[in-house]
């Protein structure tokens, strides 16, 4: 896979996000650099001190917490995606998350203080990465809300709704970790609809 395809699906995302000039986008991409990940491998791990900014071109990433020796997975992430463990970087703390690779990706990484820098430089940018983050809160929120009024039936058909792609390449007990519900409990589900 060259760079330049990678650098190109950069763009497109960037520019959908908000339109940038040339000069700007070059800078910007000029800061990342490729990370290739092995499907099961991790792009990063808890207790590992997190400072970058990943764009993910392809593949699809798994973000989950342990608690008690048990995975919670959190989150999926399918390209183009932007991802970043803020808290940590913010706190120059240790990450609490995990990022595993549900198949063979590749990601563009930088340095999240470089790239915002960069961001203050030129408002367009800006204006991305605020889009960026909103459109992060509101999954996360959509996501709590869900937790509260949906049933978990009603939770694997919004999955299954807005990413089929999920059903057909993430293994079962991830999905129904992310649902809050047991592995047999999720077998019911798919049974009672399928």
């Amino acid at each position: 896979m060259e760079d330049q395809e990678i650098r190109d699906s950069l763009k497109a995302f960037t520019n959908f996000m908000s339109p940038v000039t040339e000069e700007e986008f070059n800078e910007y991409a000029n800061l990342f650099r490729v990370v290739k990940i092995k499907k099961w491998d991790h792009l990063y791990r808890e207790g590992e001190p997190i400072k970058n900014l990943y764009f993910l071109h392809s593949g699809a990433l798994r973000c989950y917490y342990m608690n008690d020796g048990e995975e919670h997975t959190s989150n999926f992430f399918f390209n183009p995606y932007m991802l970043a463990d803020l808290d940590s970087i913010r706190d120059s703390s240790p990450g609490l998350s995990n990022a595993q690779a549900m198949k063979d990706s590749v990601c563009f990484e930088a340095d999240f203080f470089e790239v915002e820098k960069l961001a203050f430089k030129y408002p367009n940018l800006l204006k991305g990465f605020f889009l960026v983050y909103e459109a992060s809160l509101r999954a996360s929120i959509k996501r709590q809300v869900s937790f509260i009024y949906d049933t978990p039936k009603q939770r694997y058909l919004n999955l299954f709704t807005e990413h089929p792609n999920i059903i057909a390449e993430i293994p079962q007990h991830h999905i129904a970790s992310y649902l809050g519900i047991k592995p047999e409990t999720l077998s019911r589900i798919r049974k009672k609809i399928f």
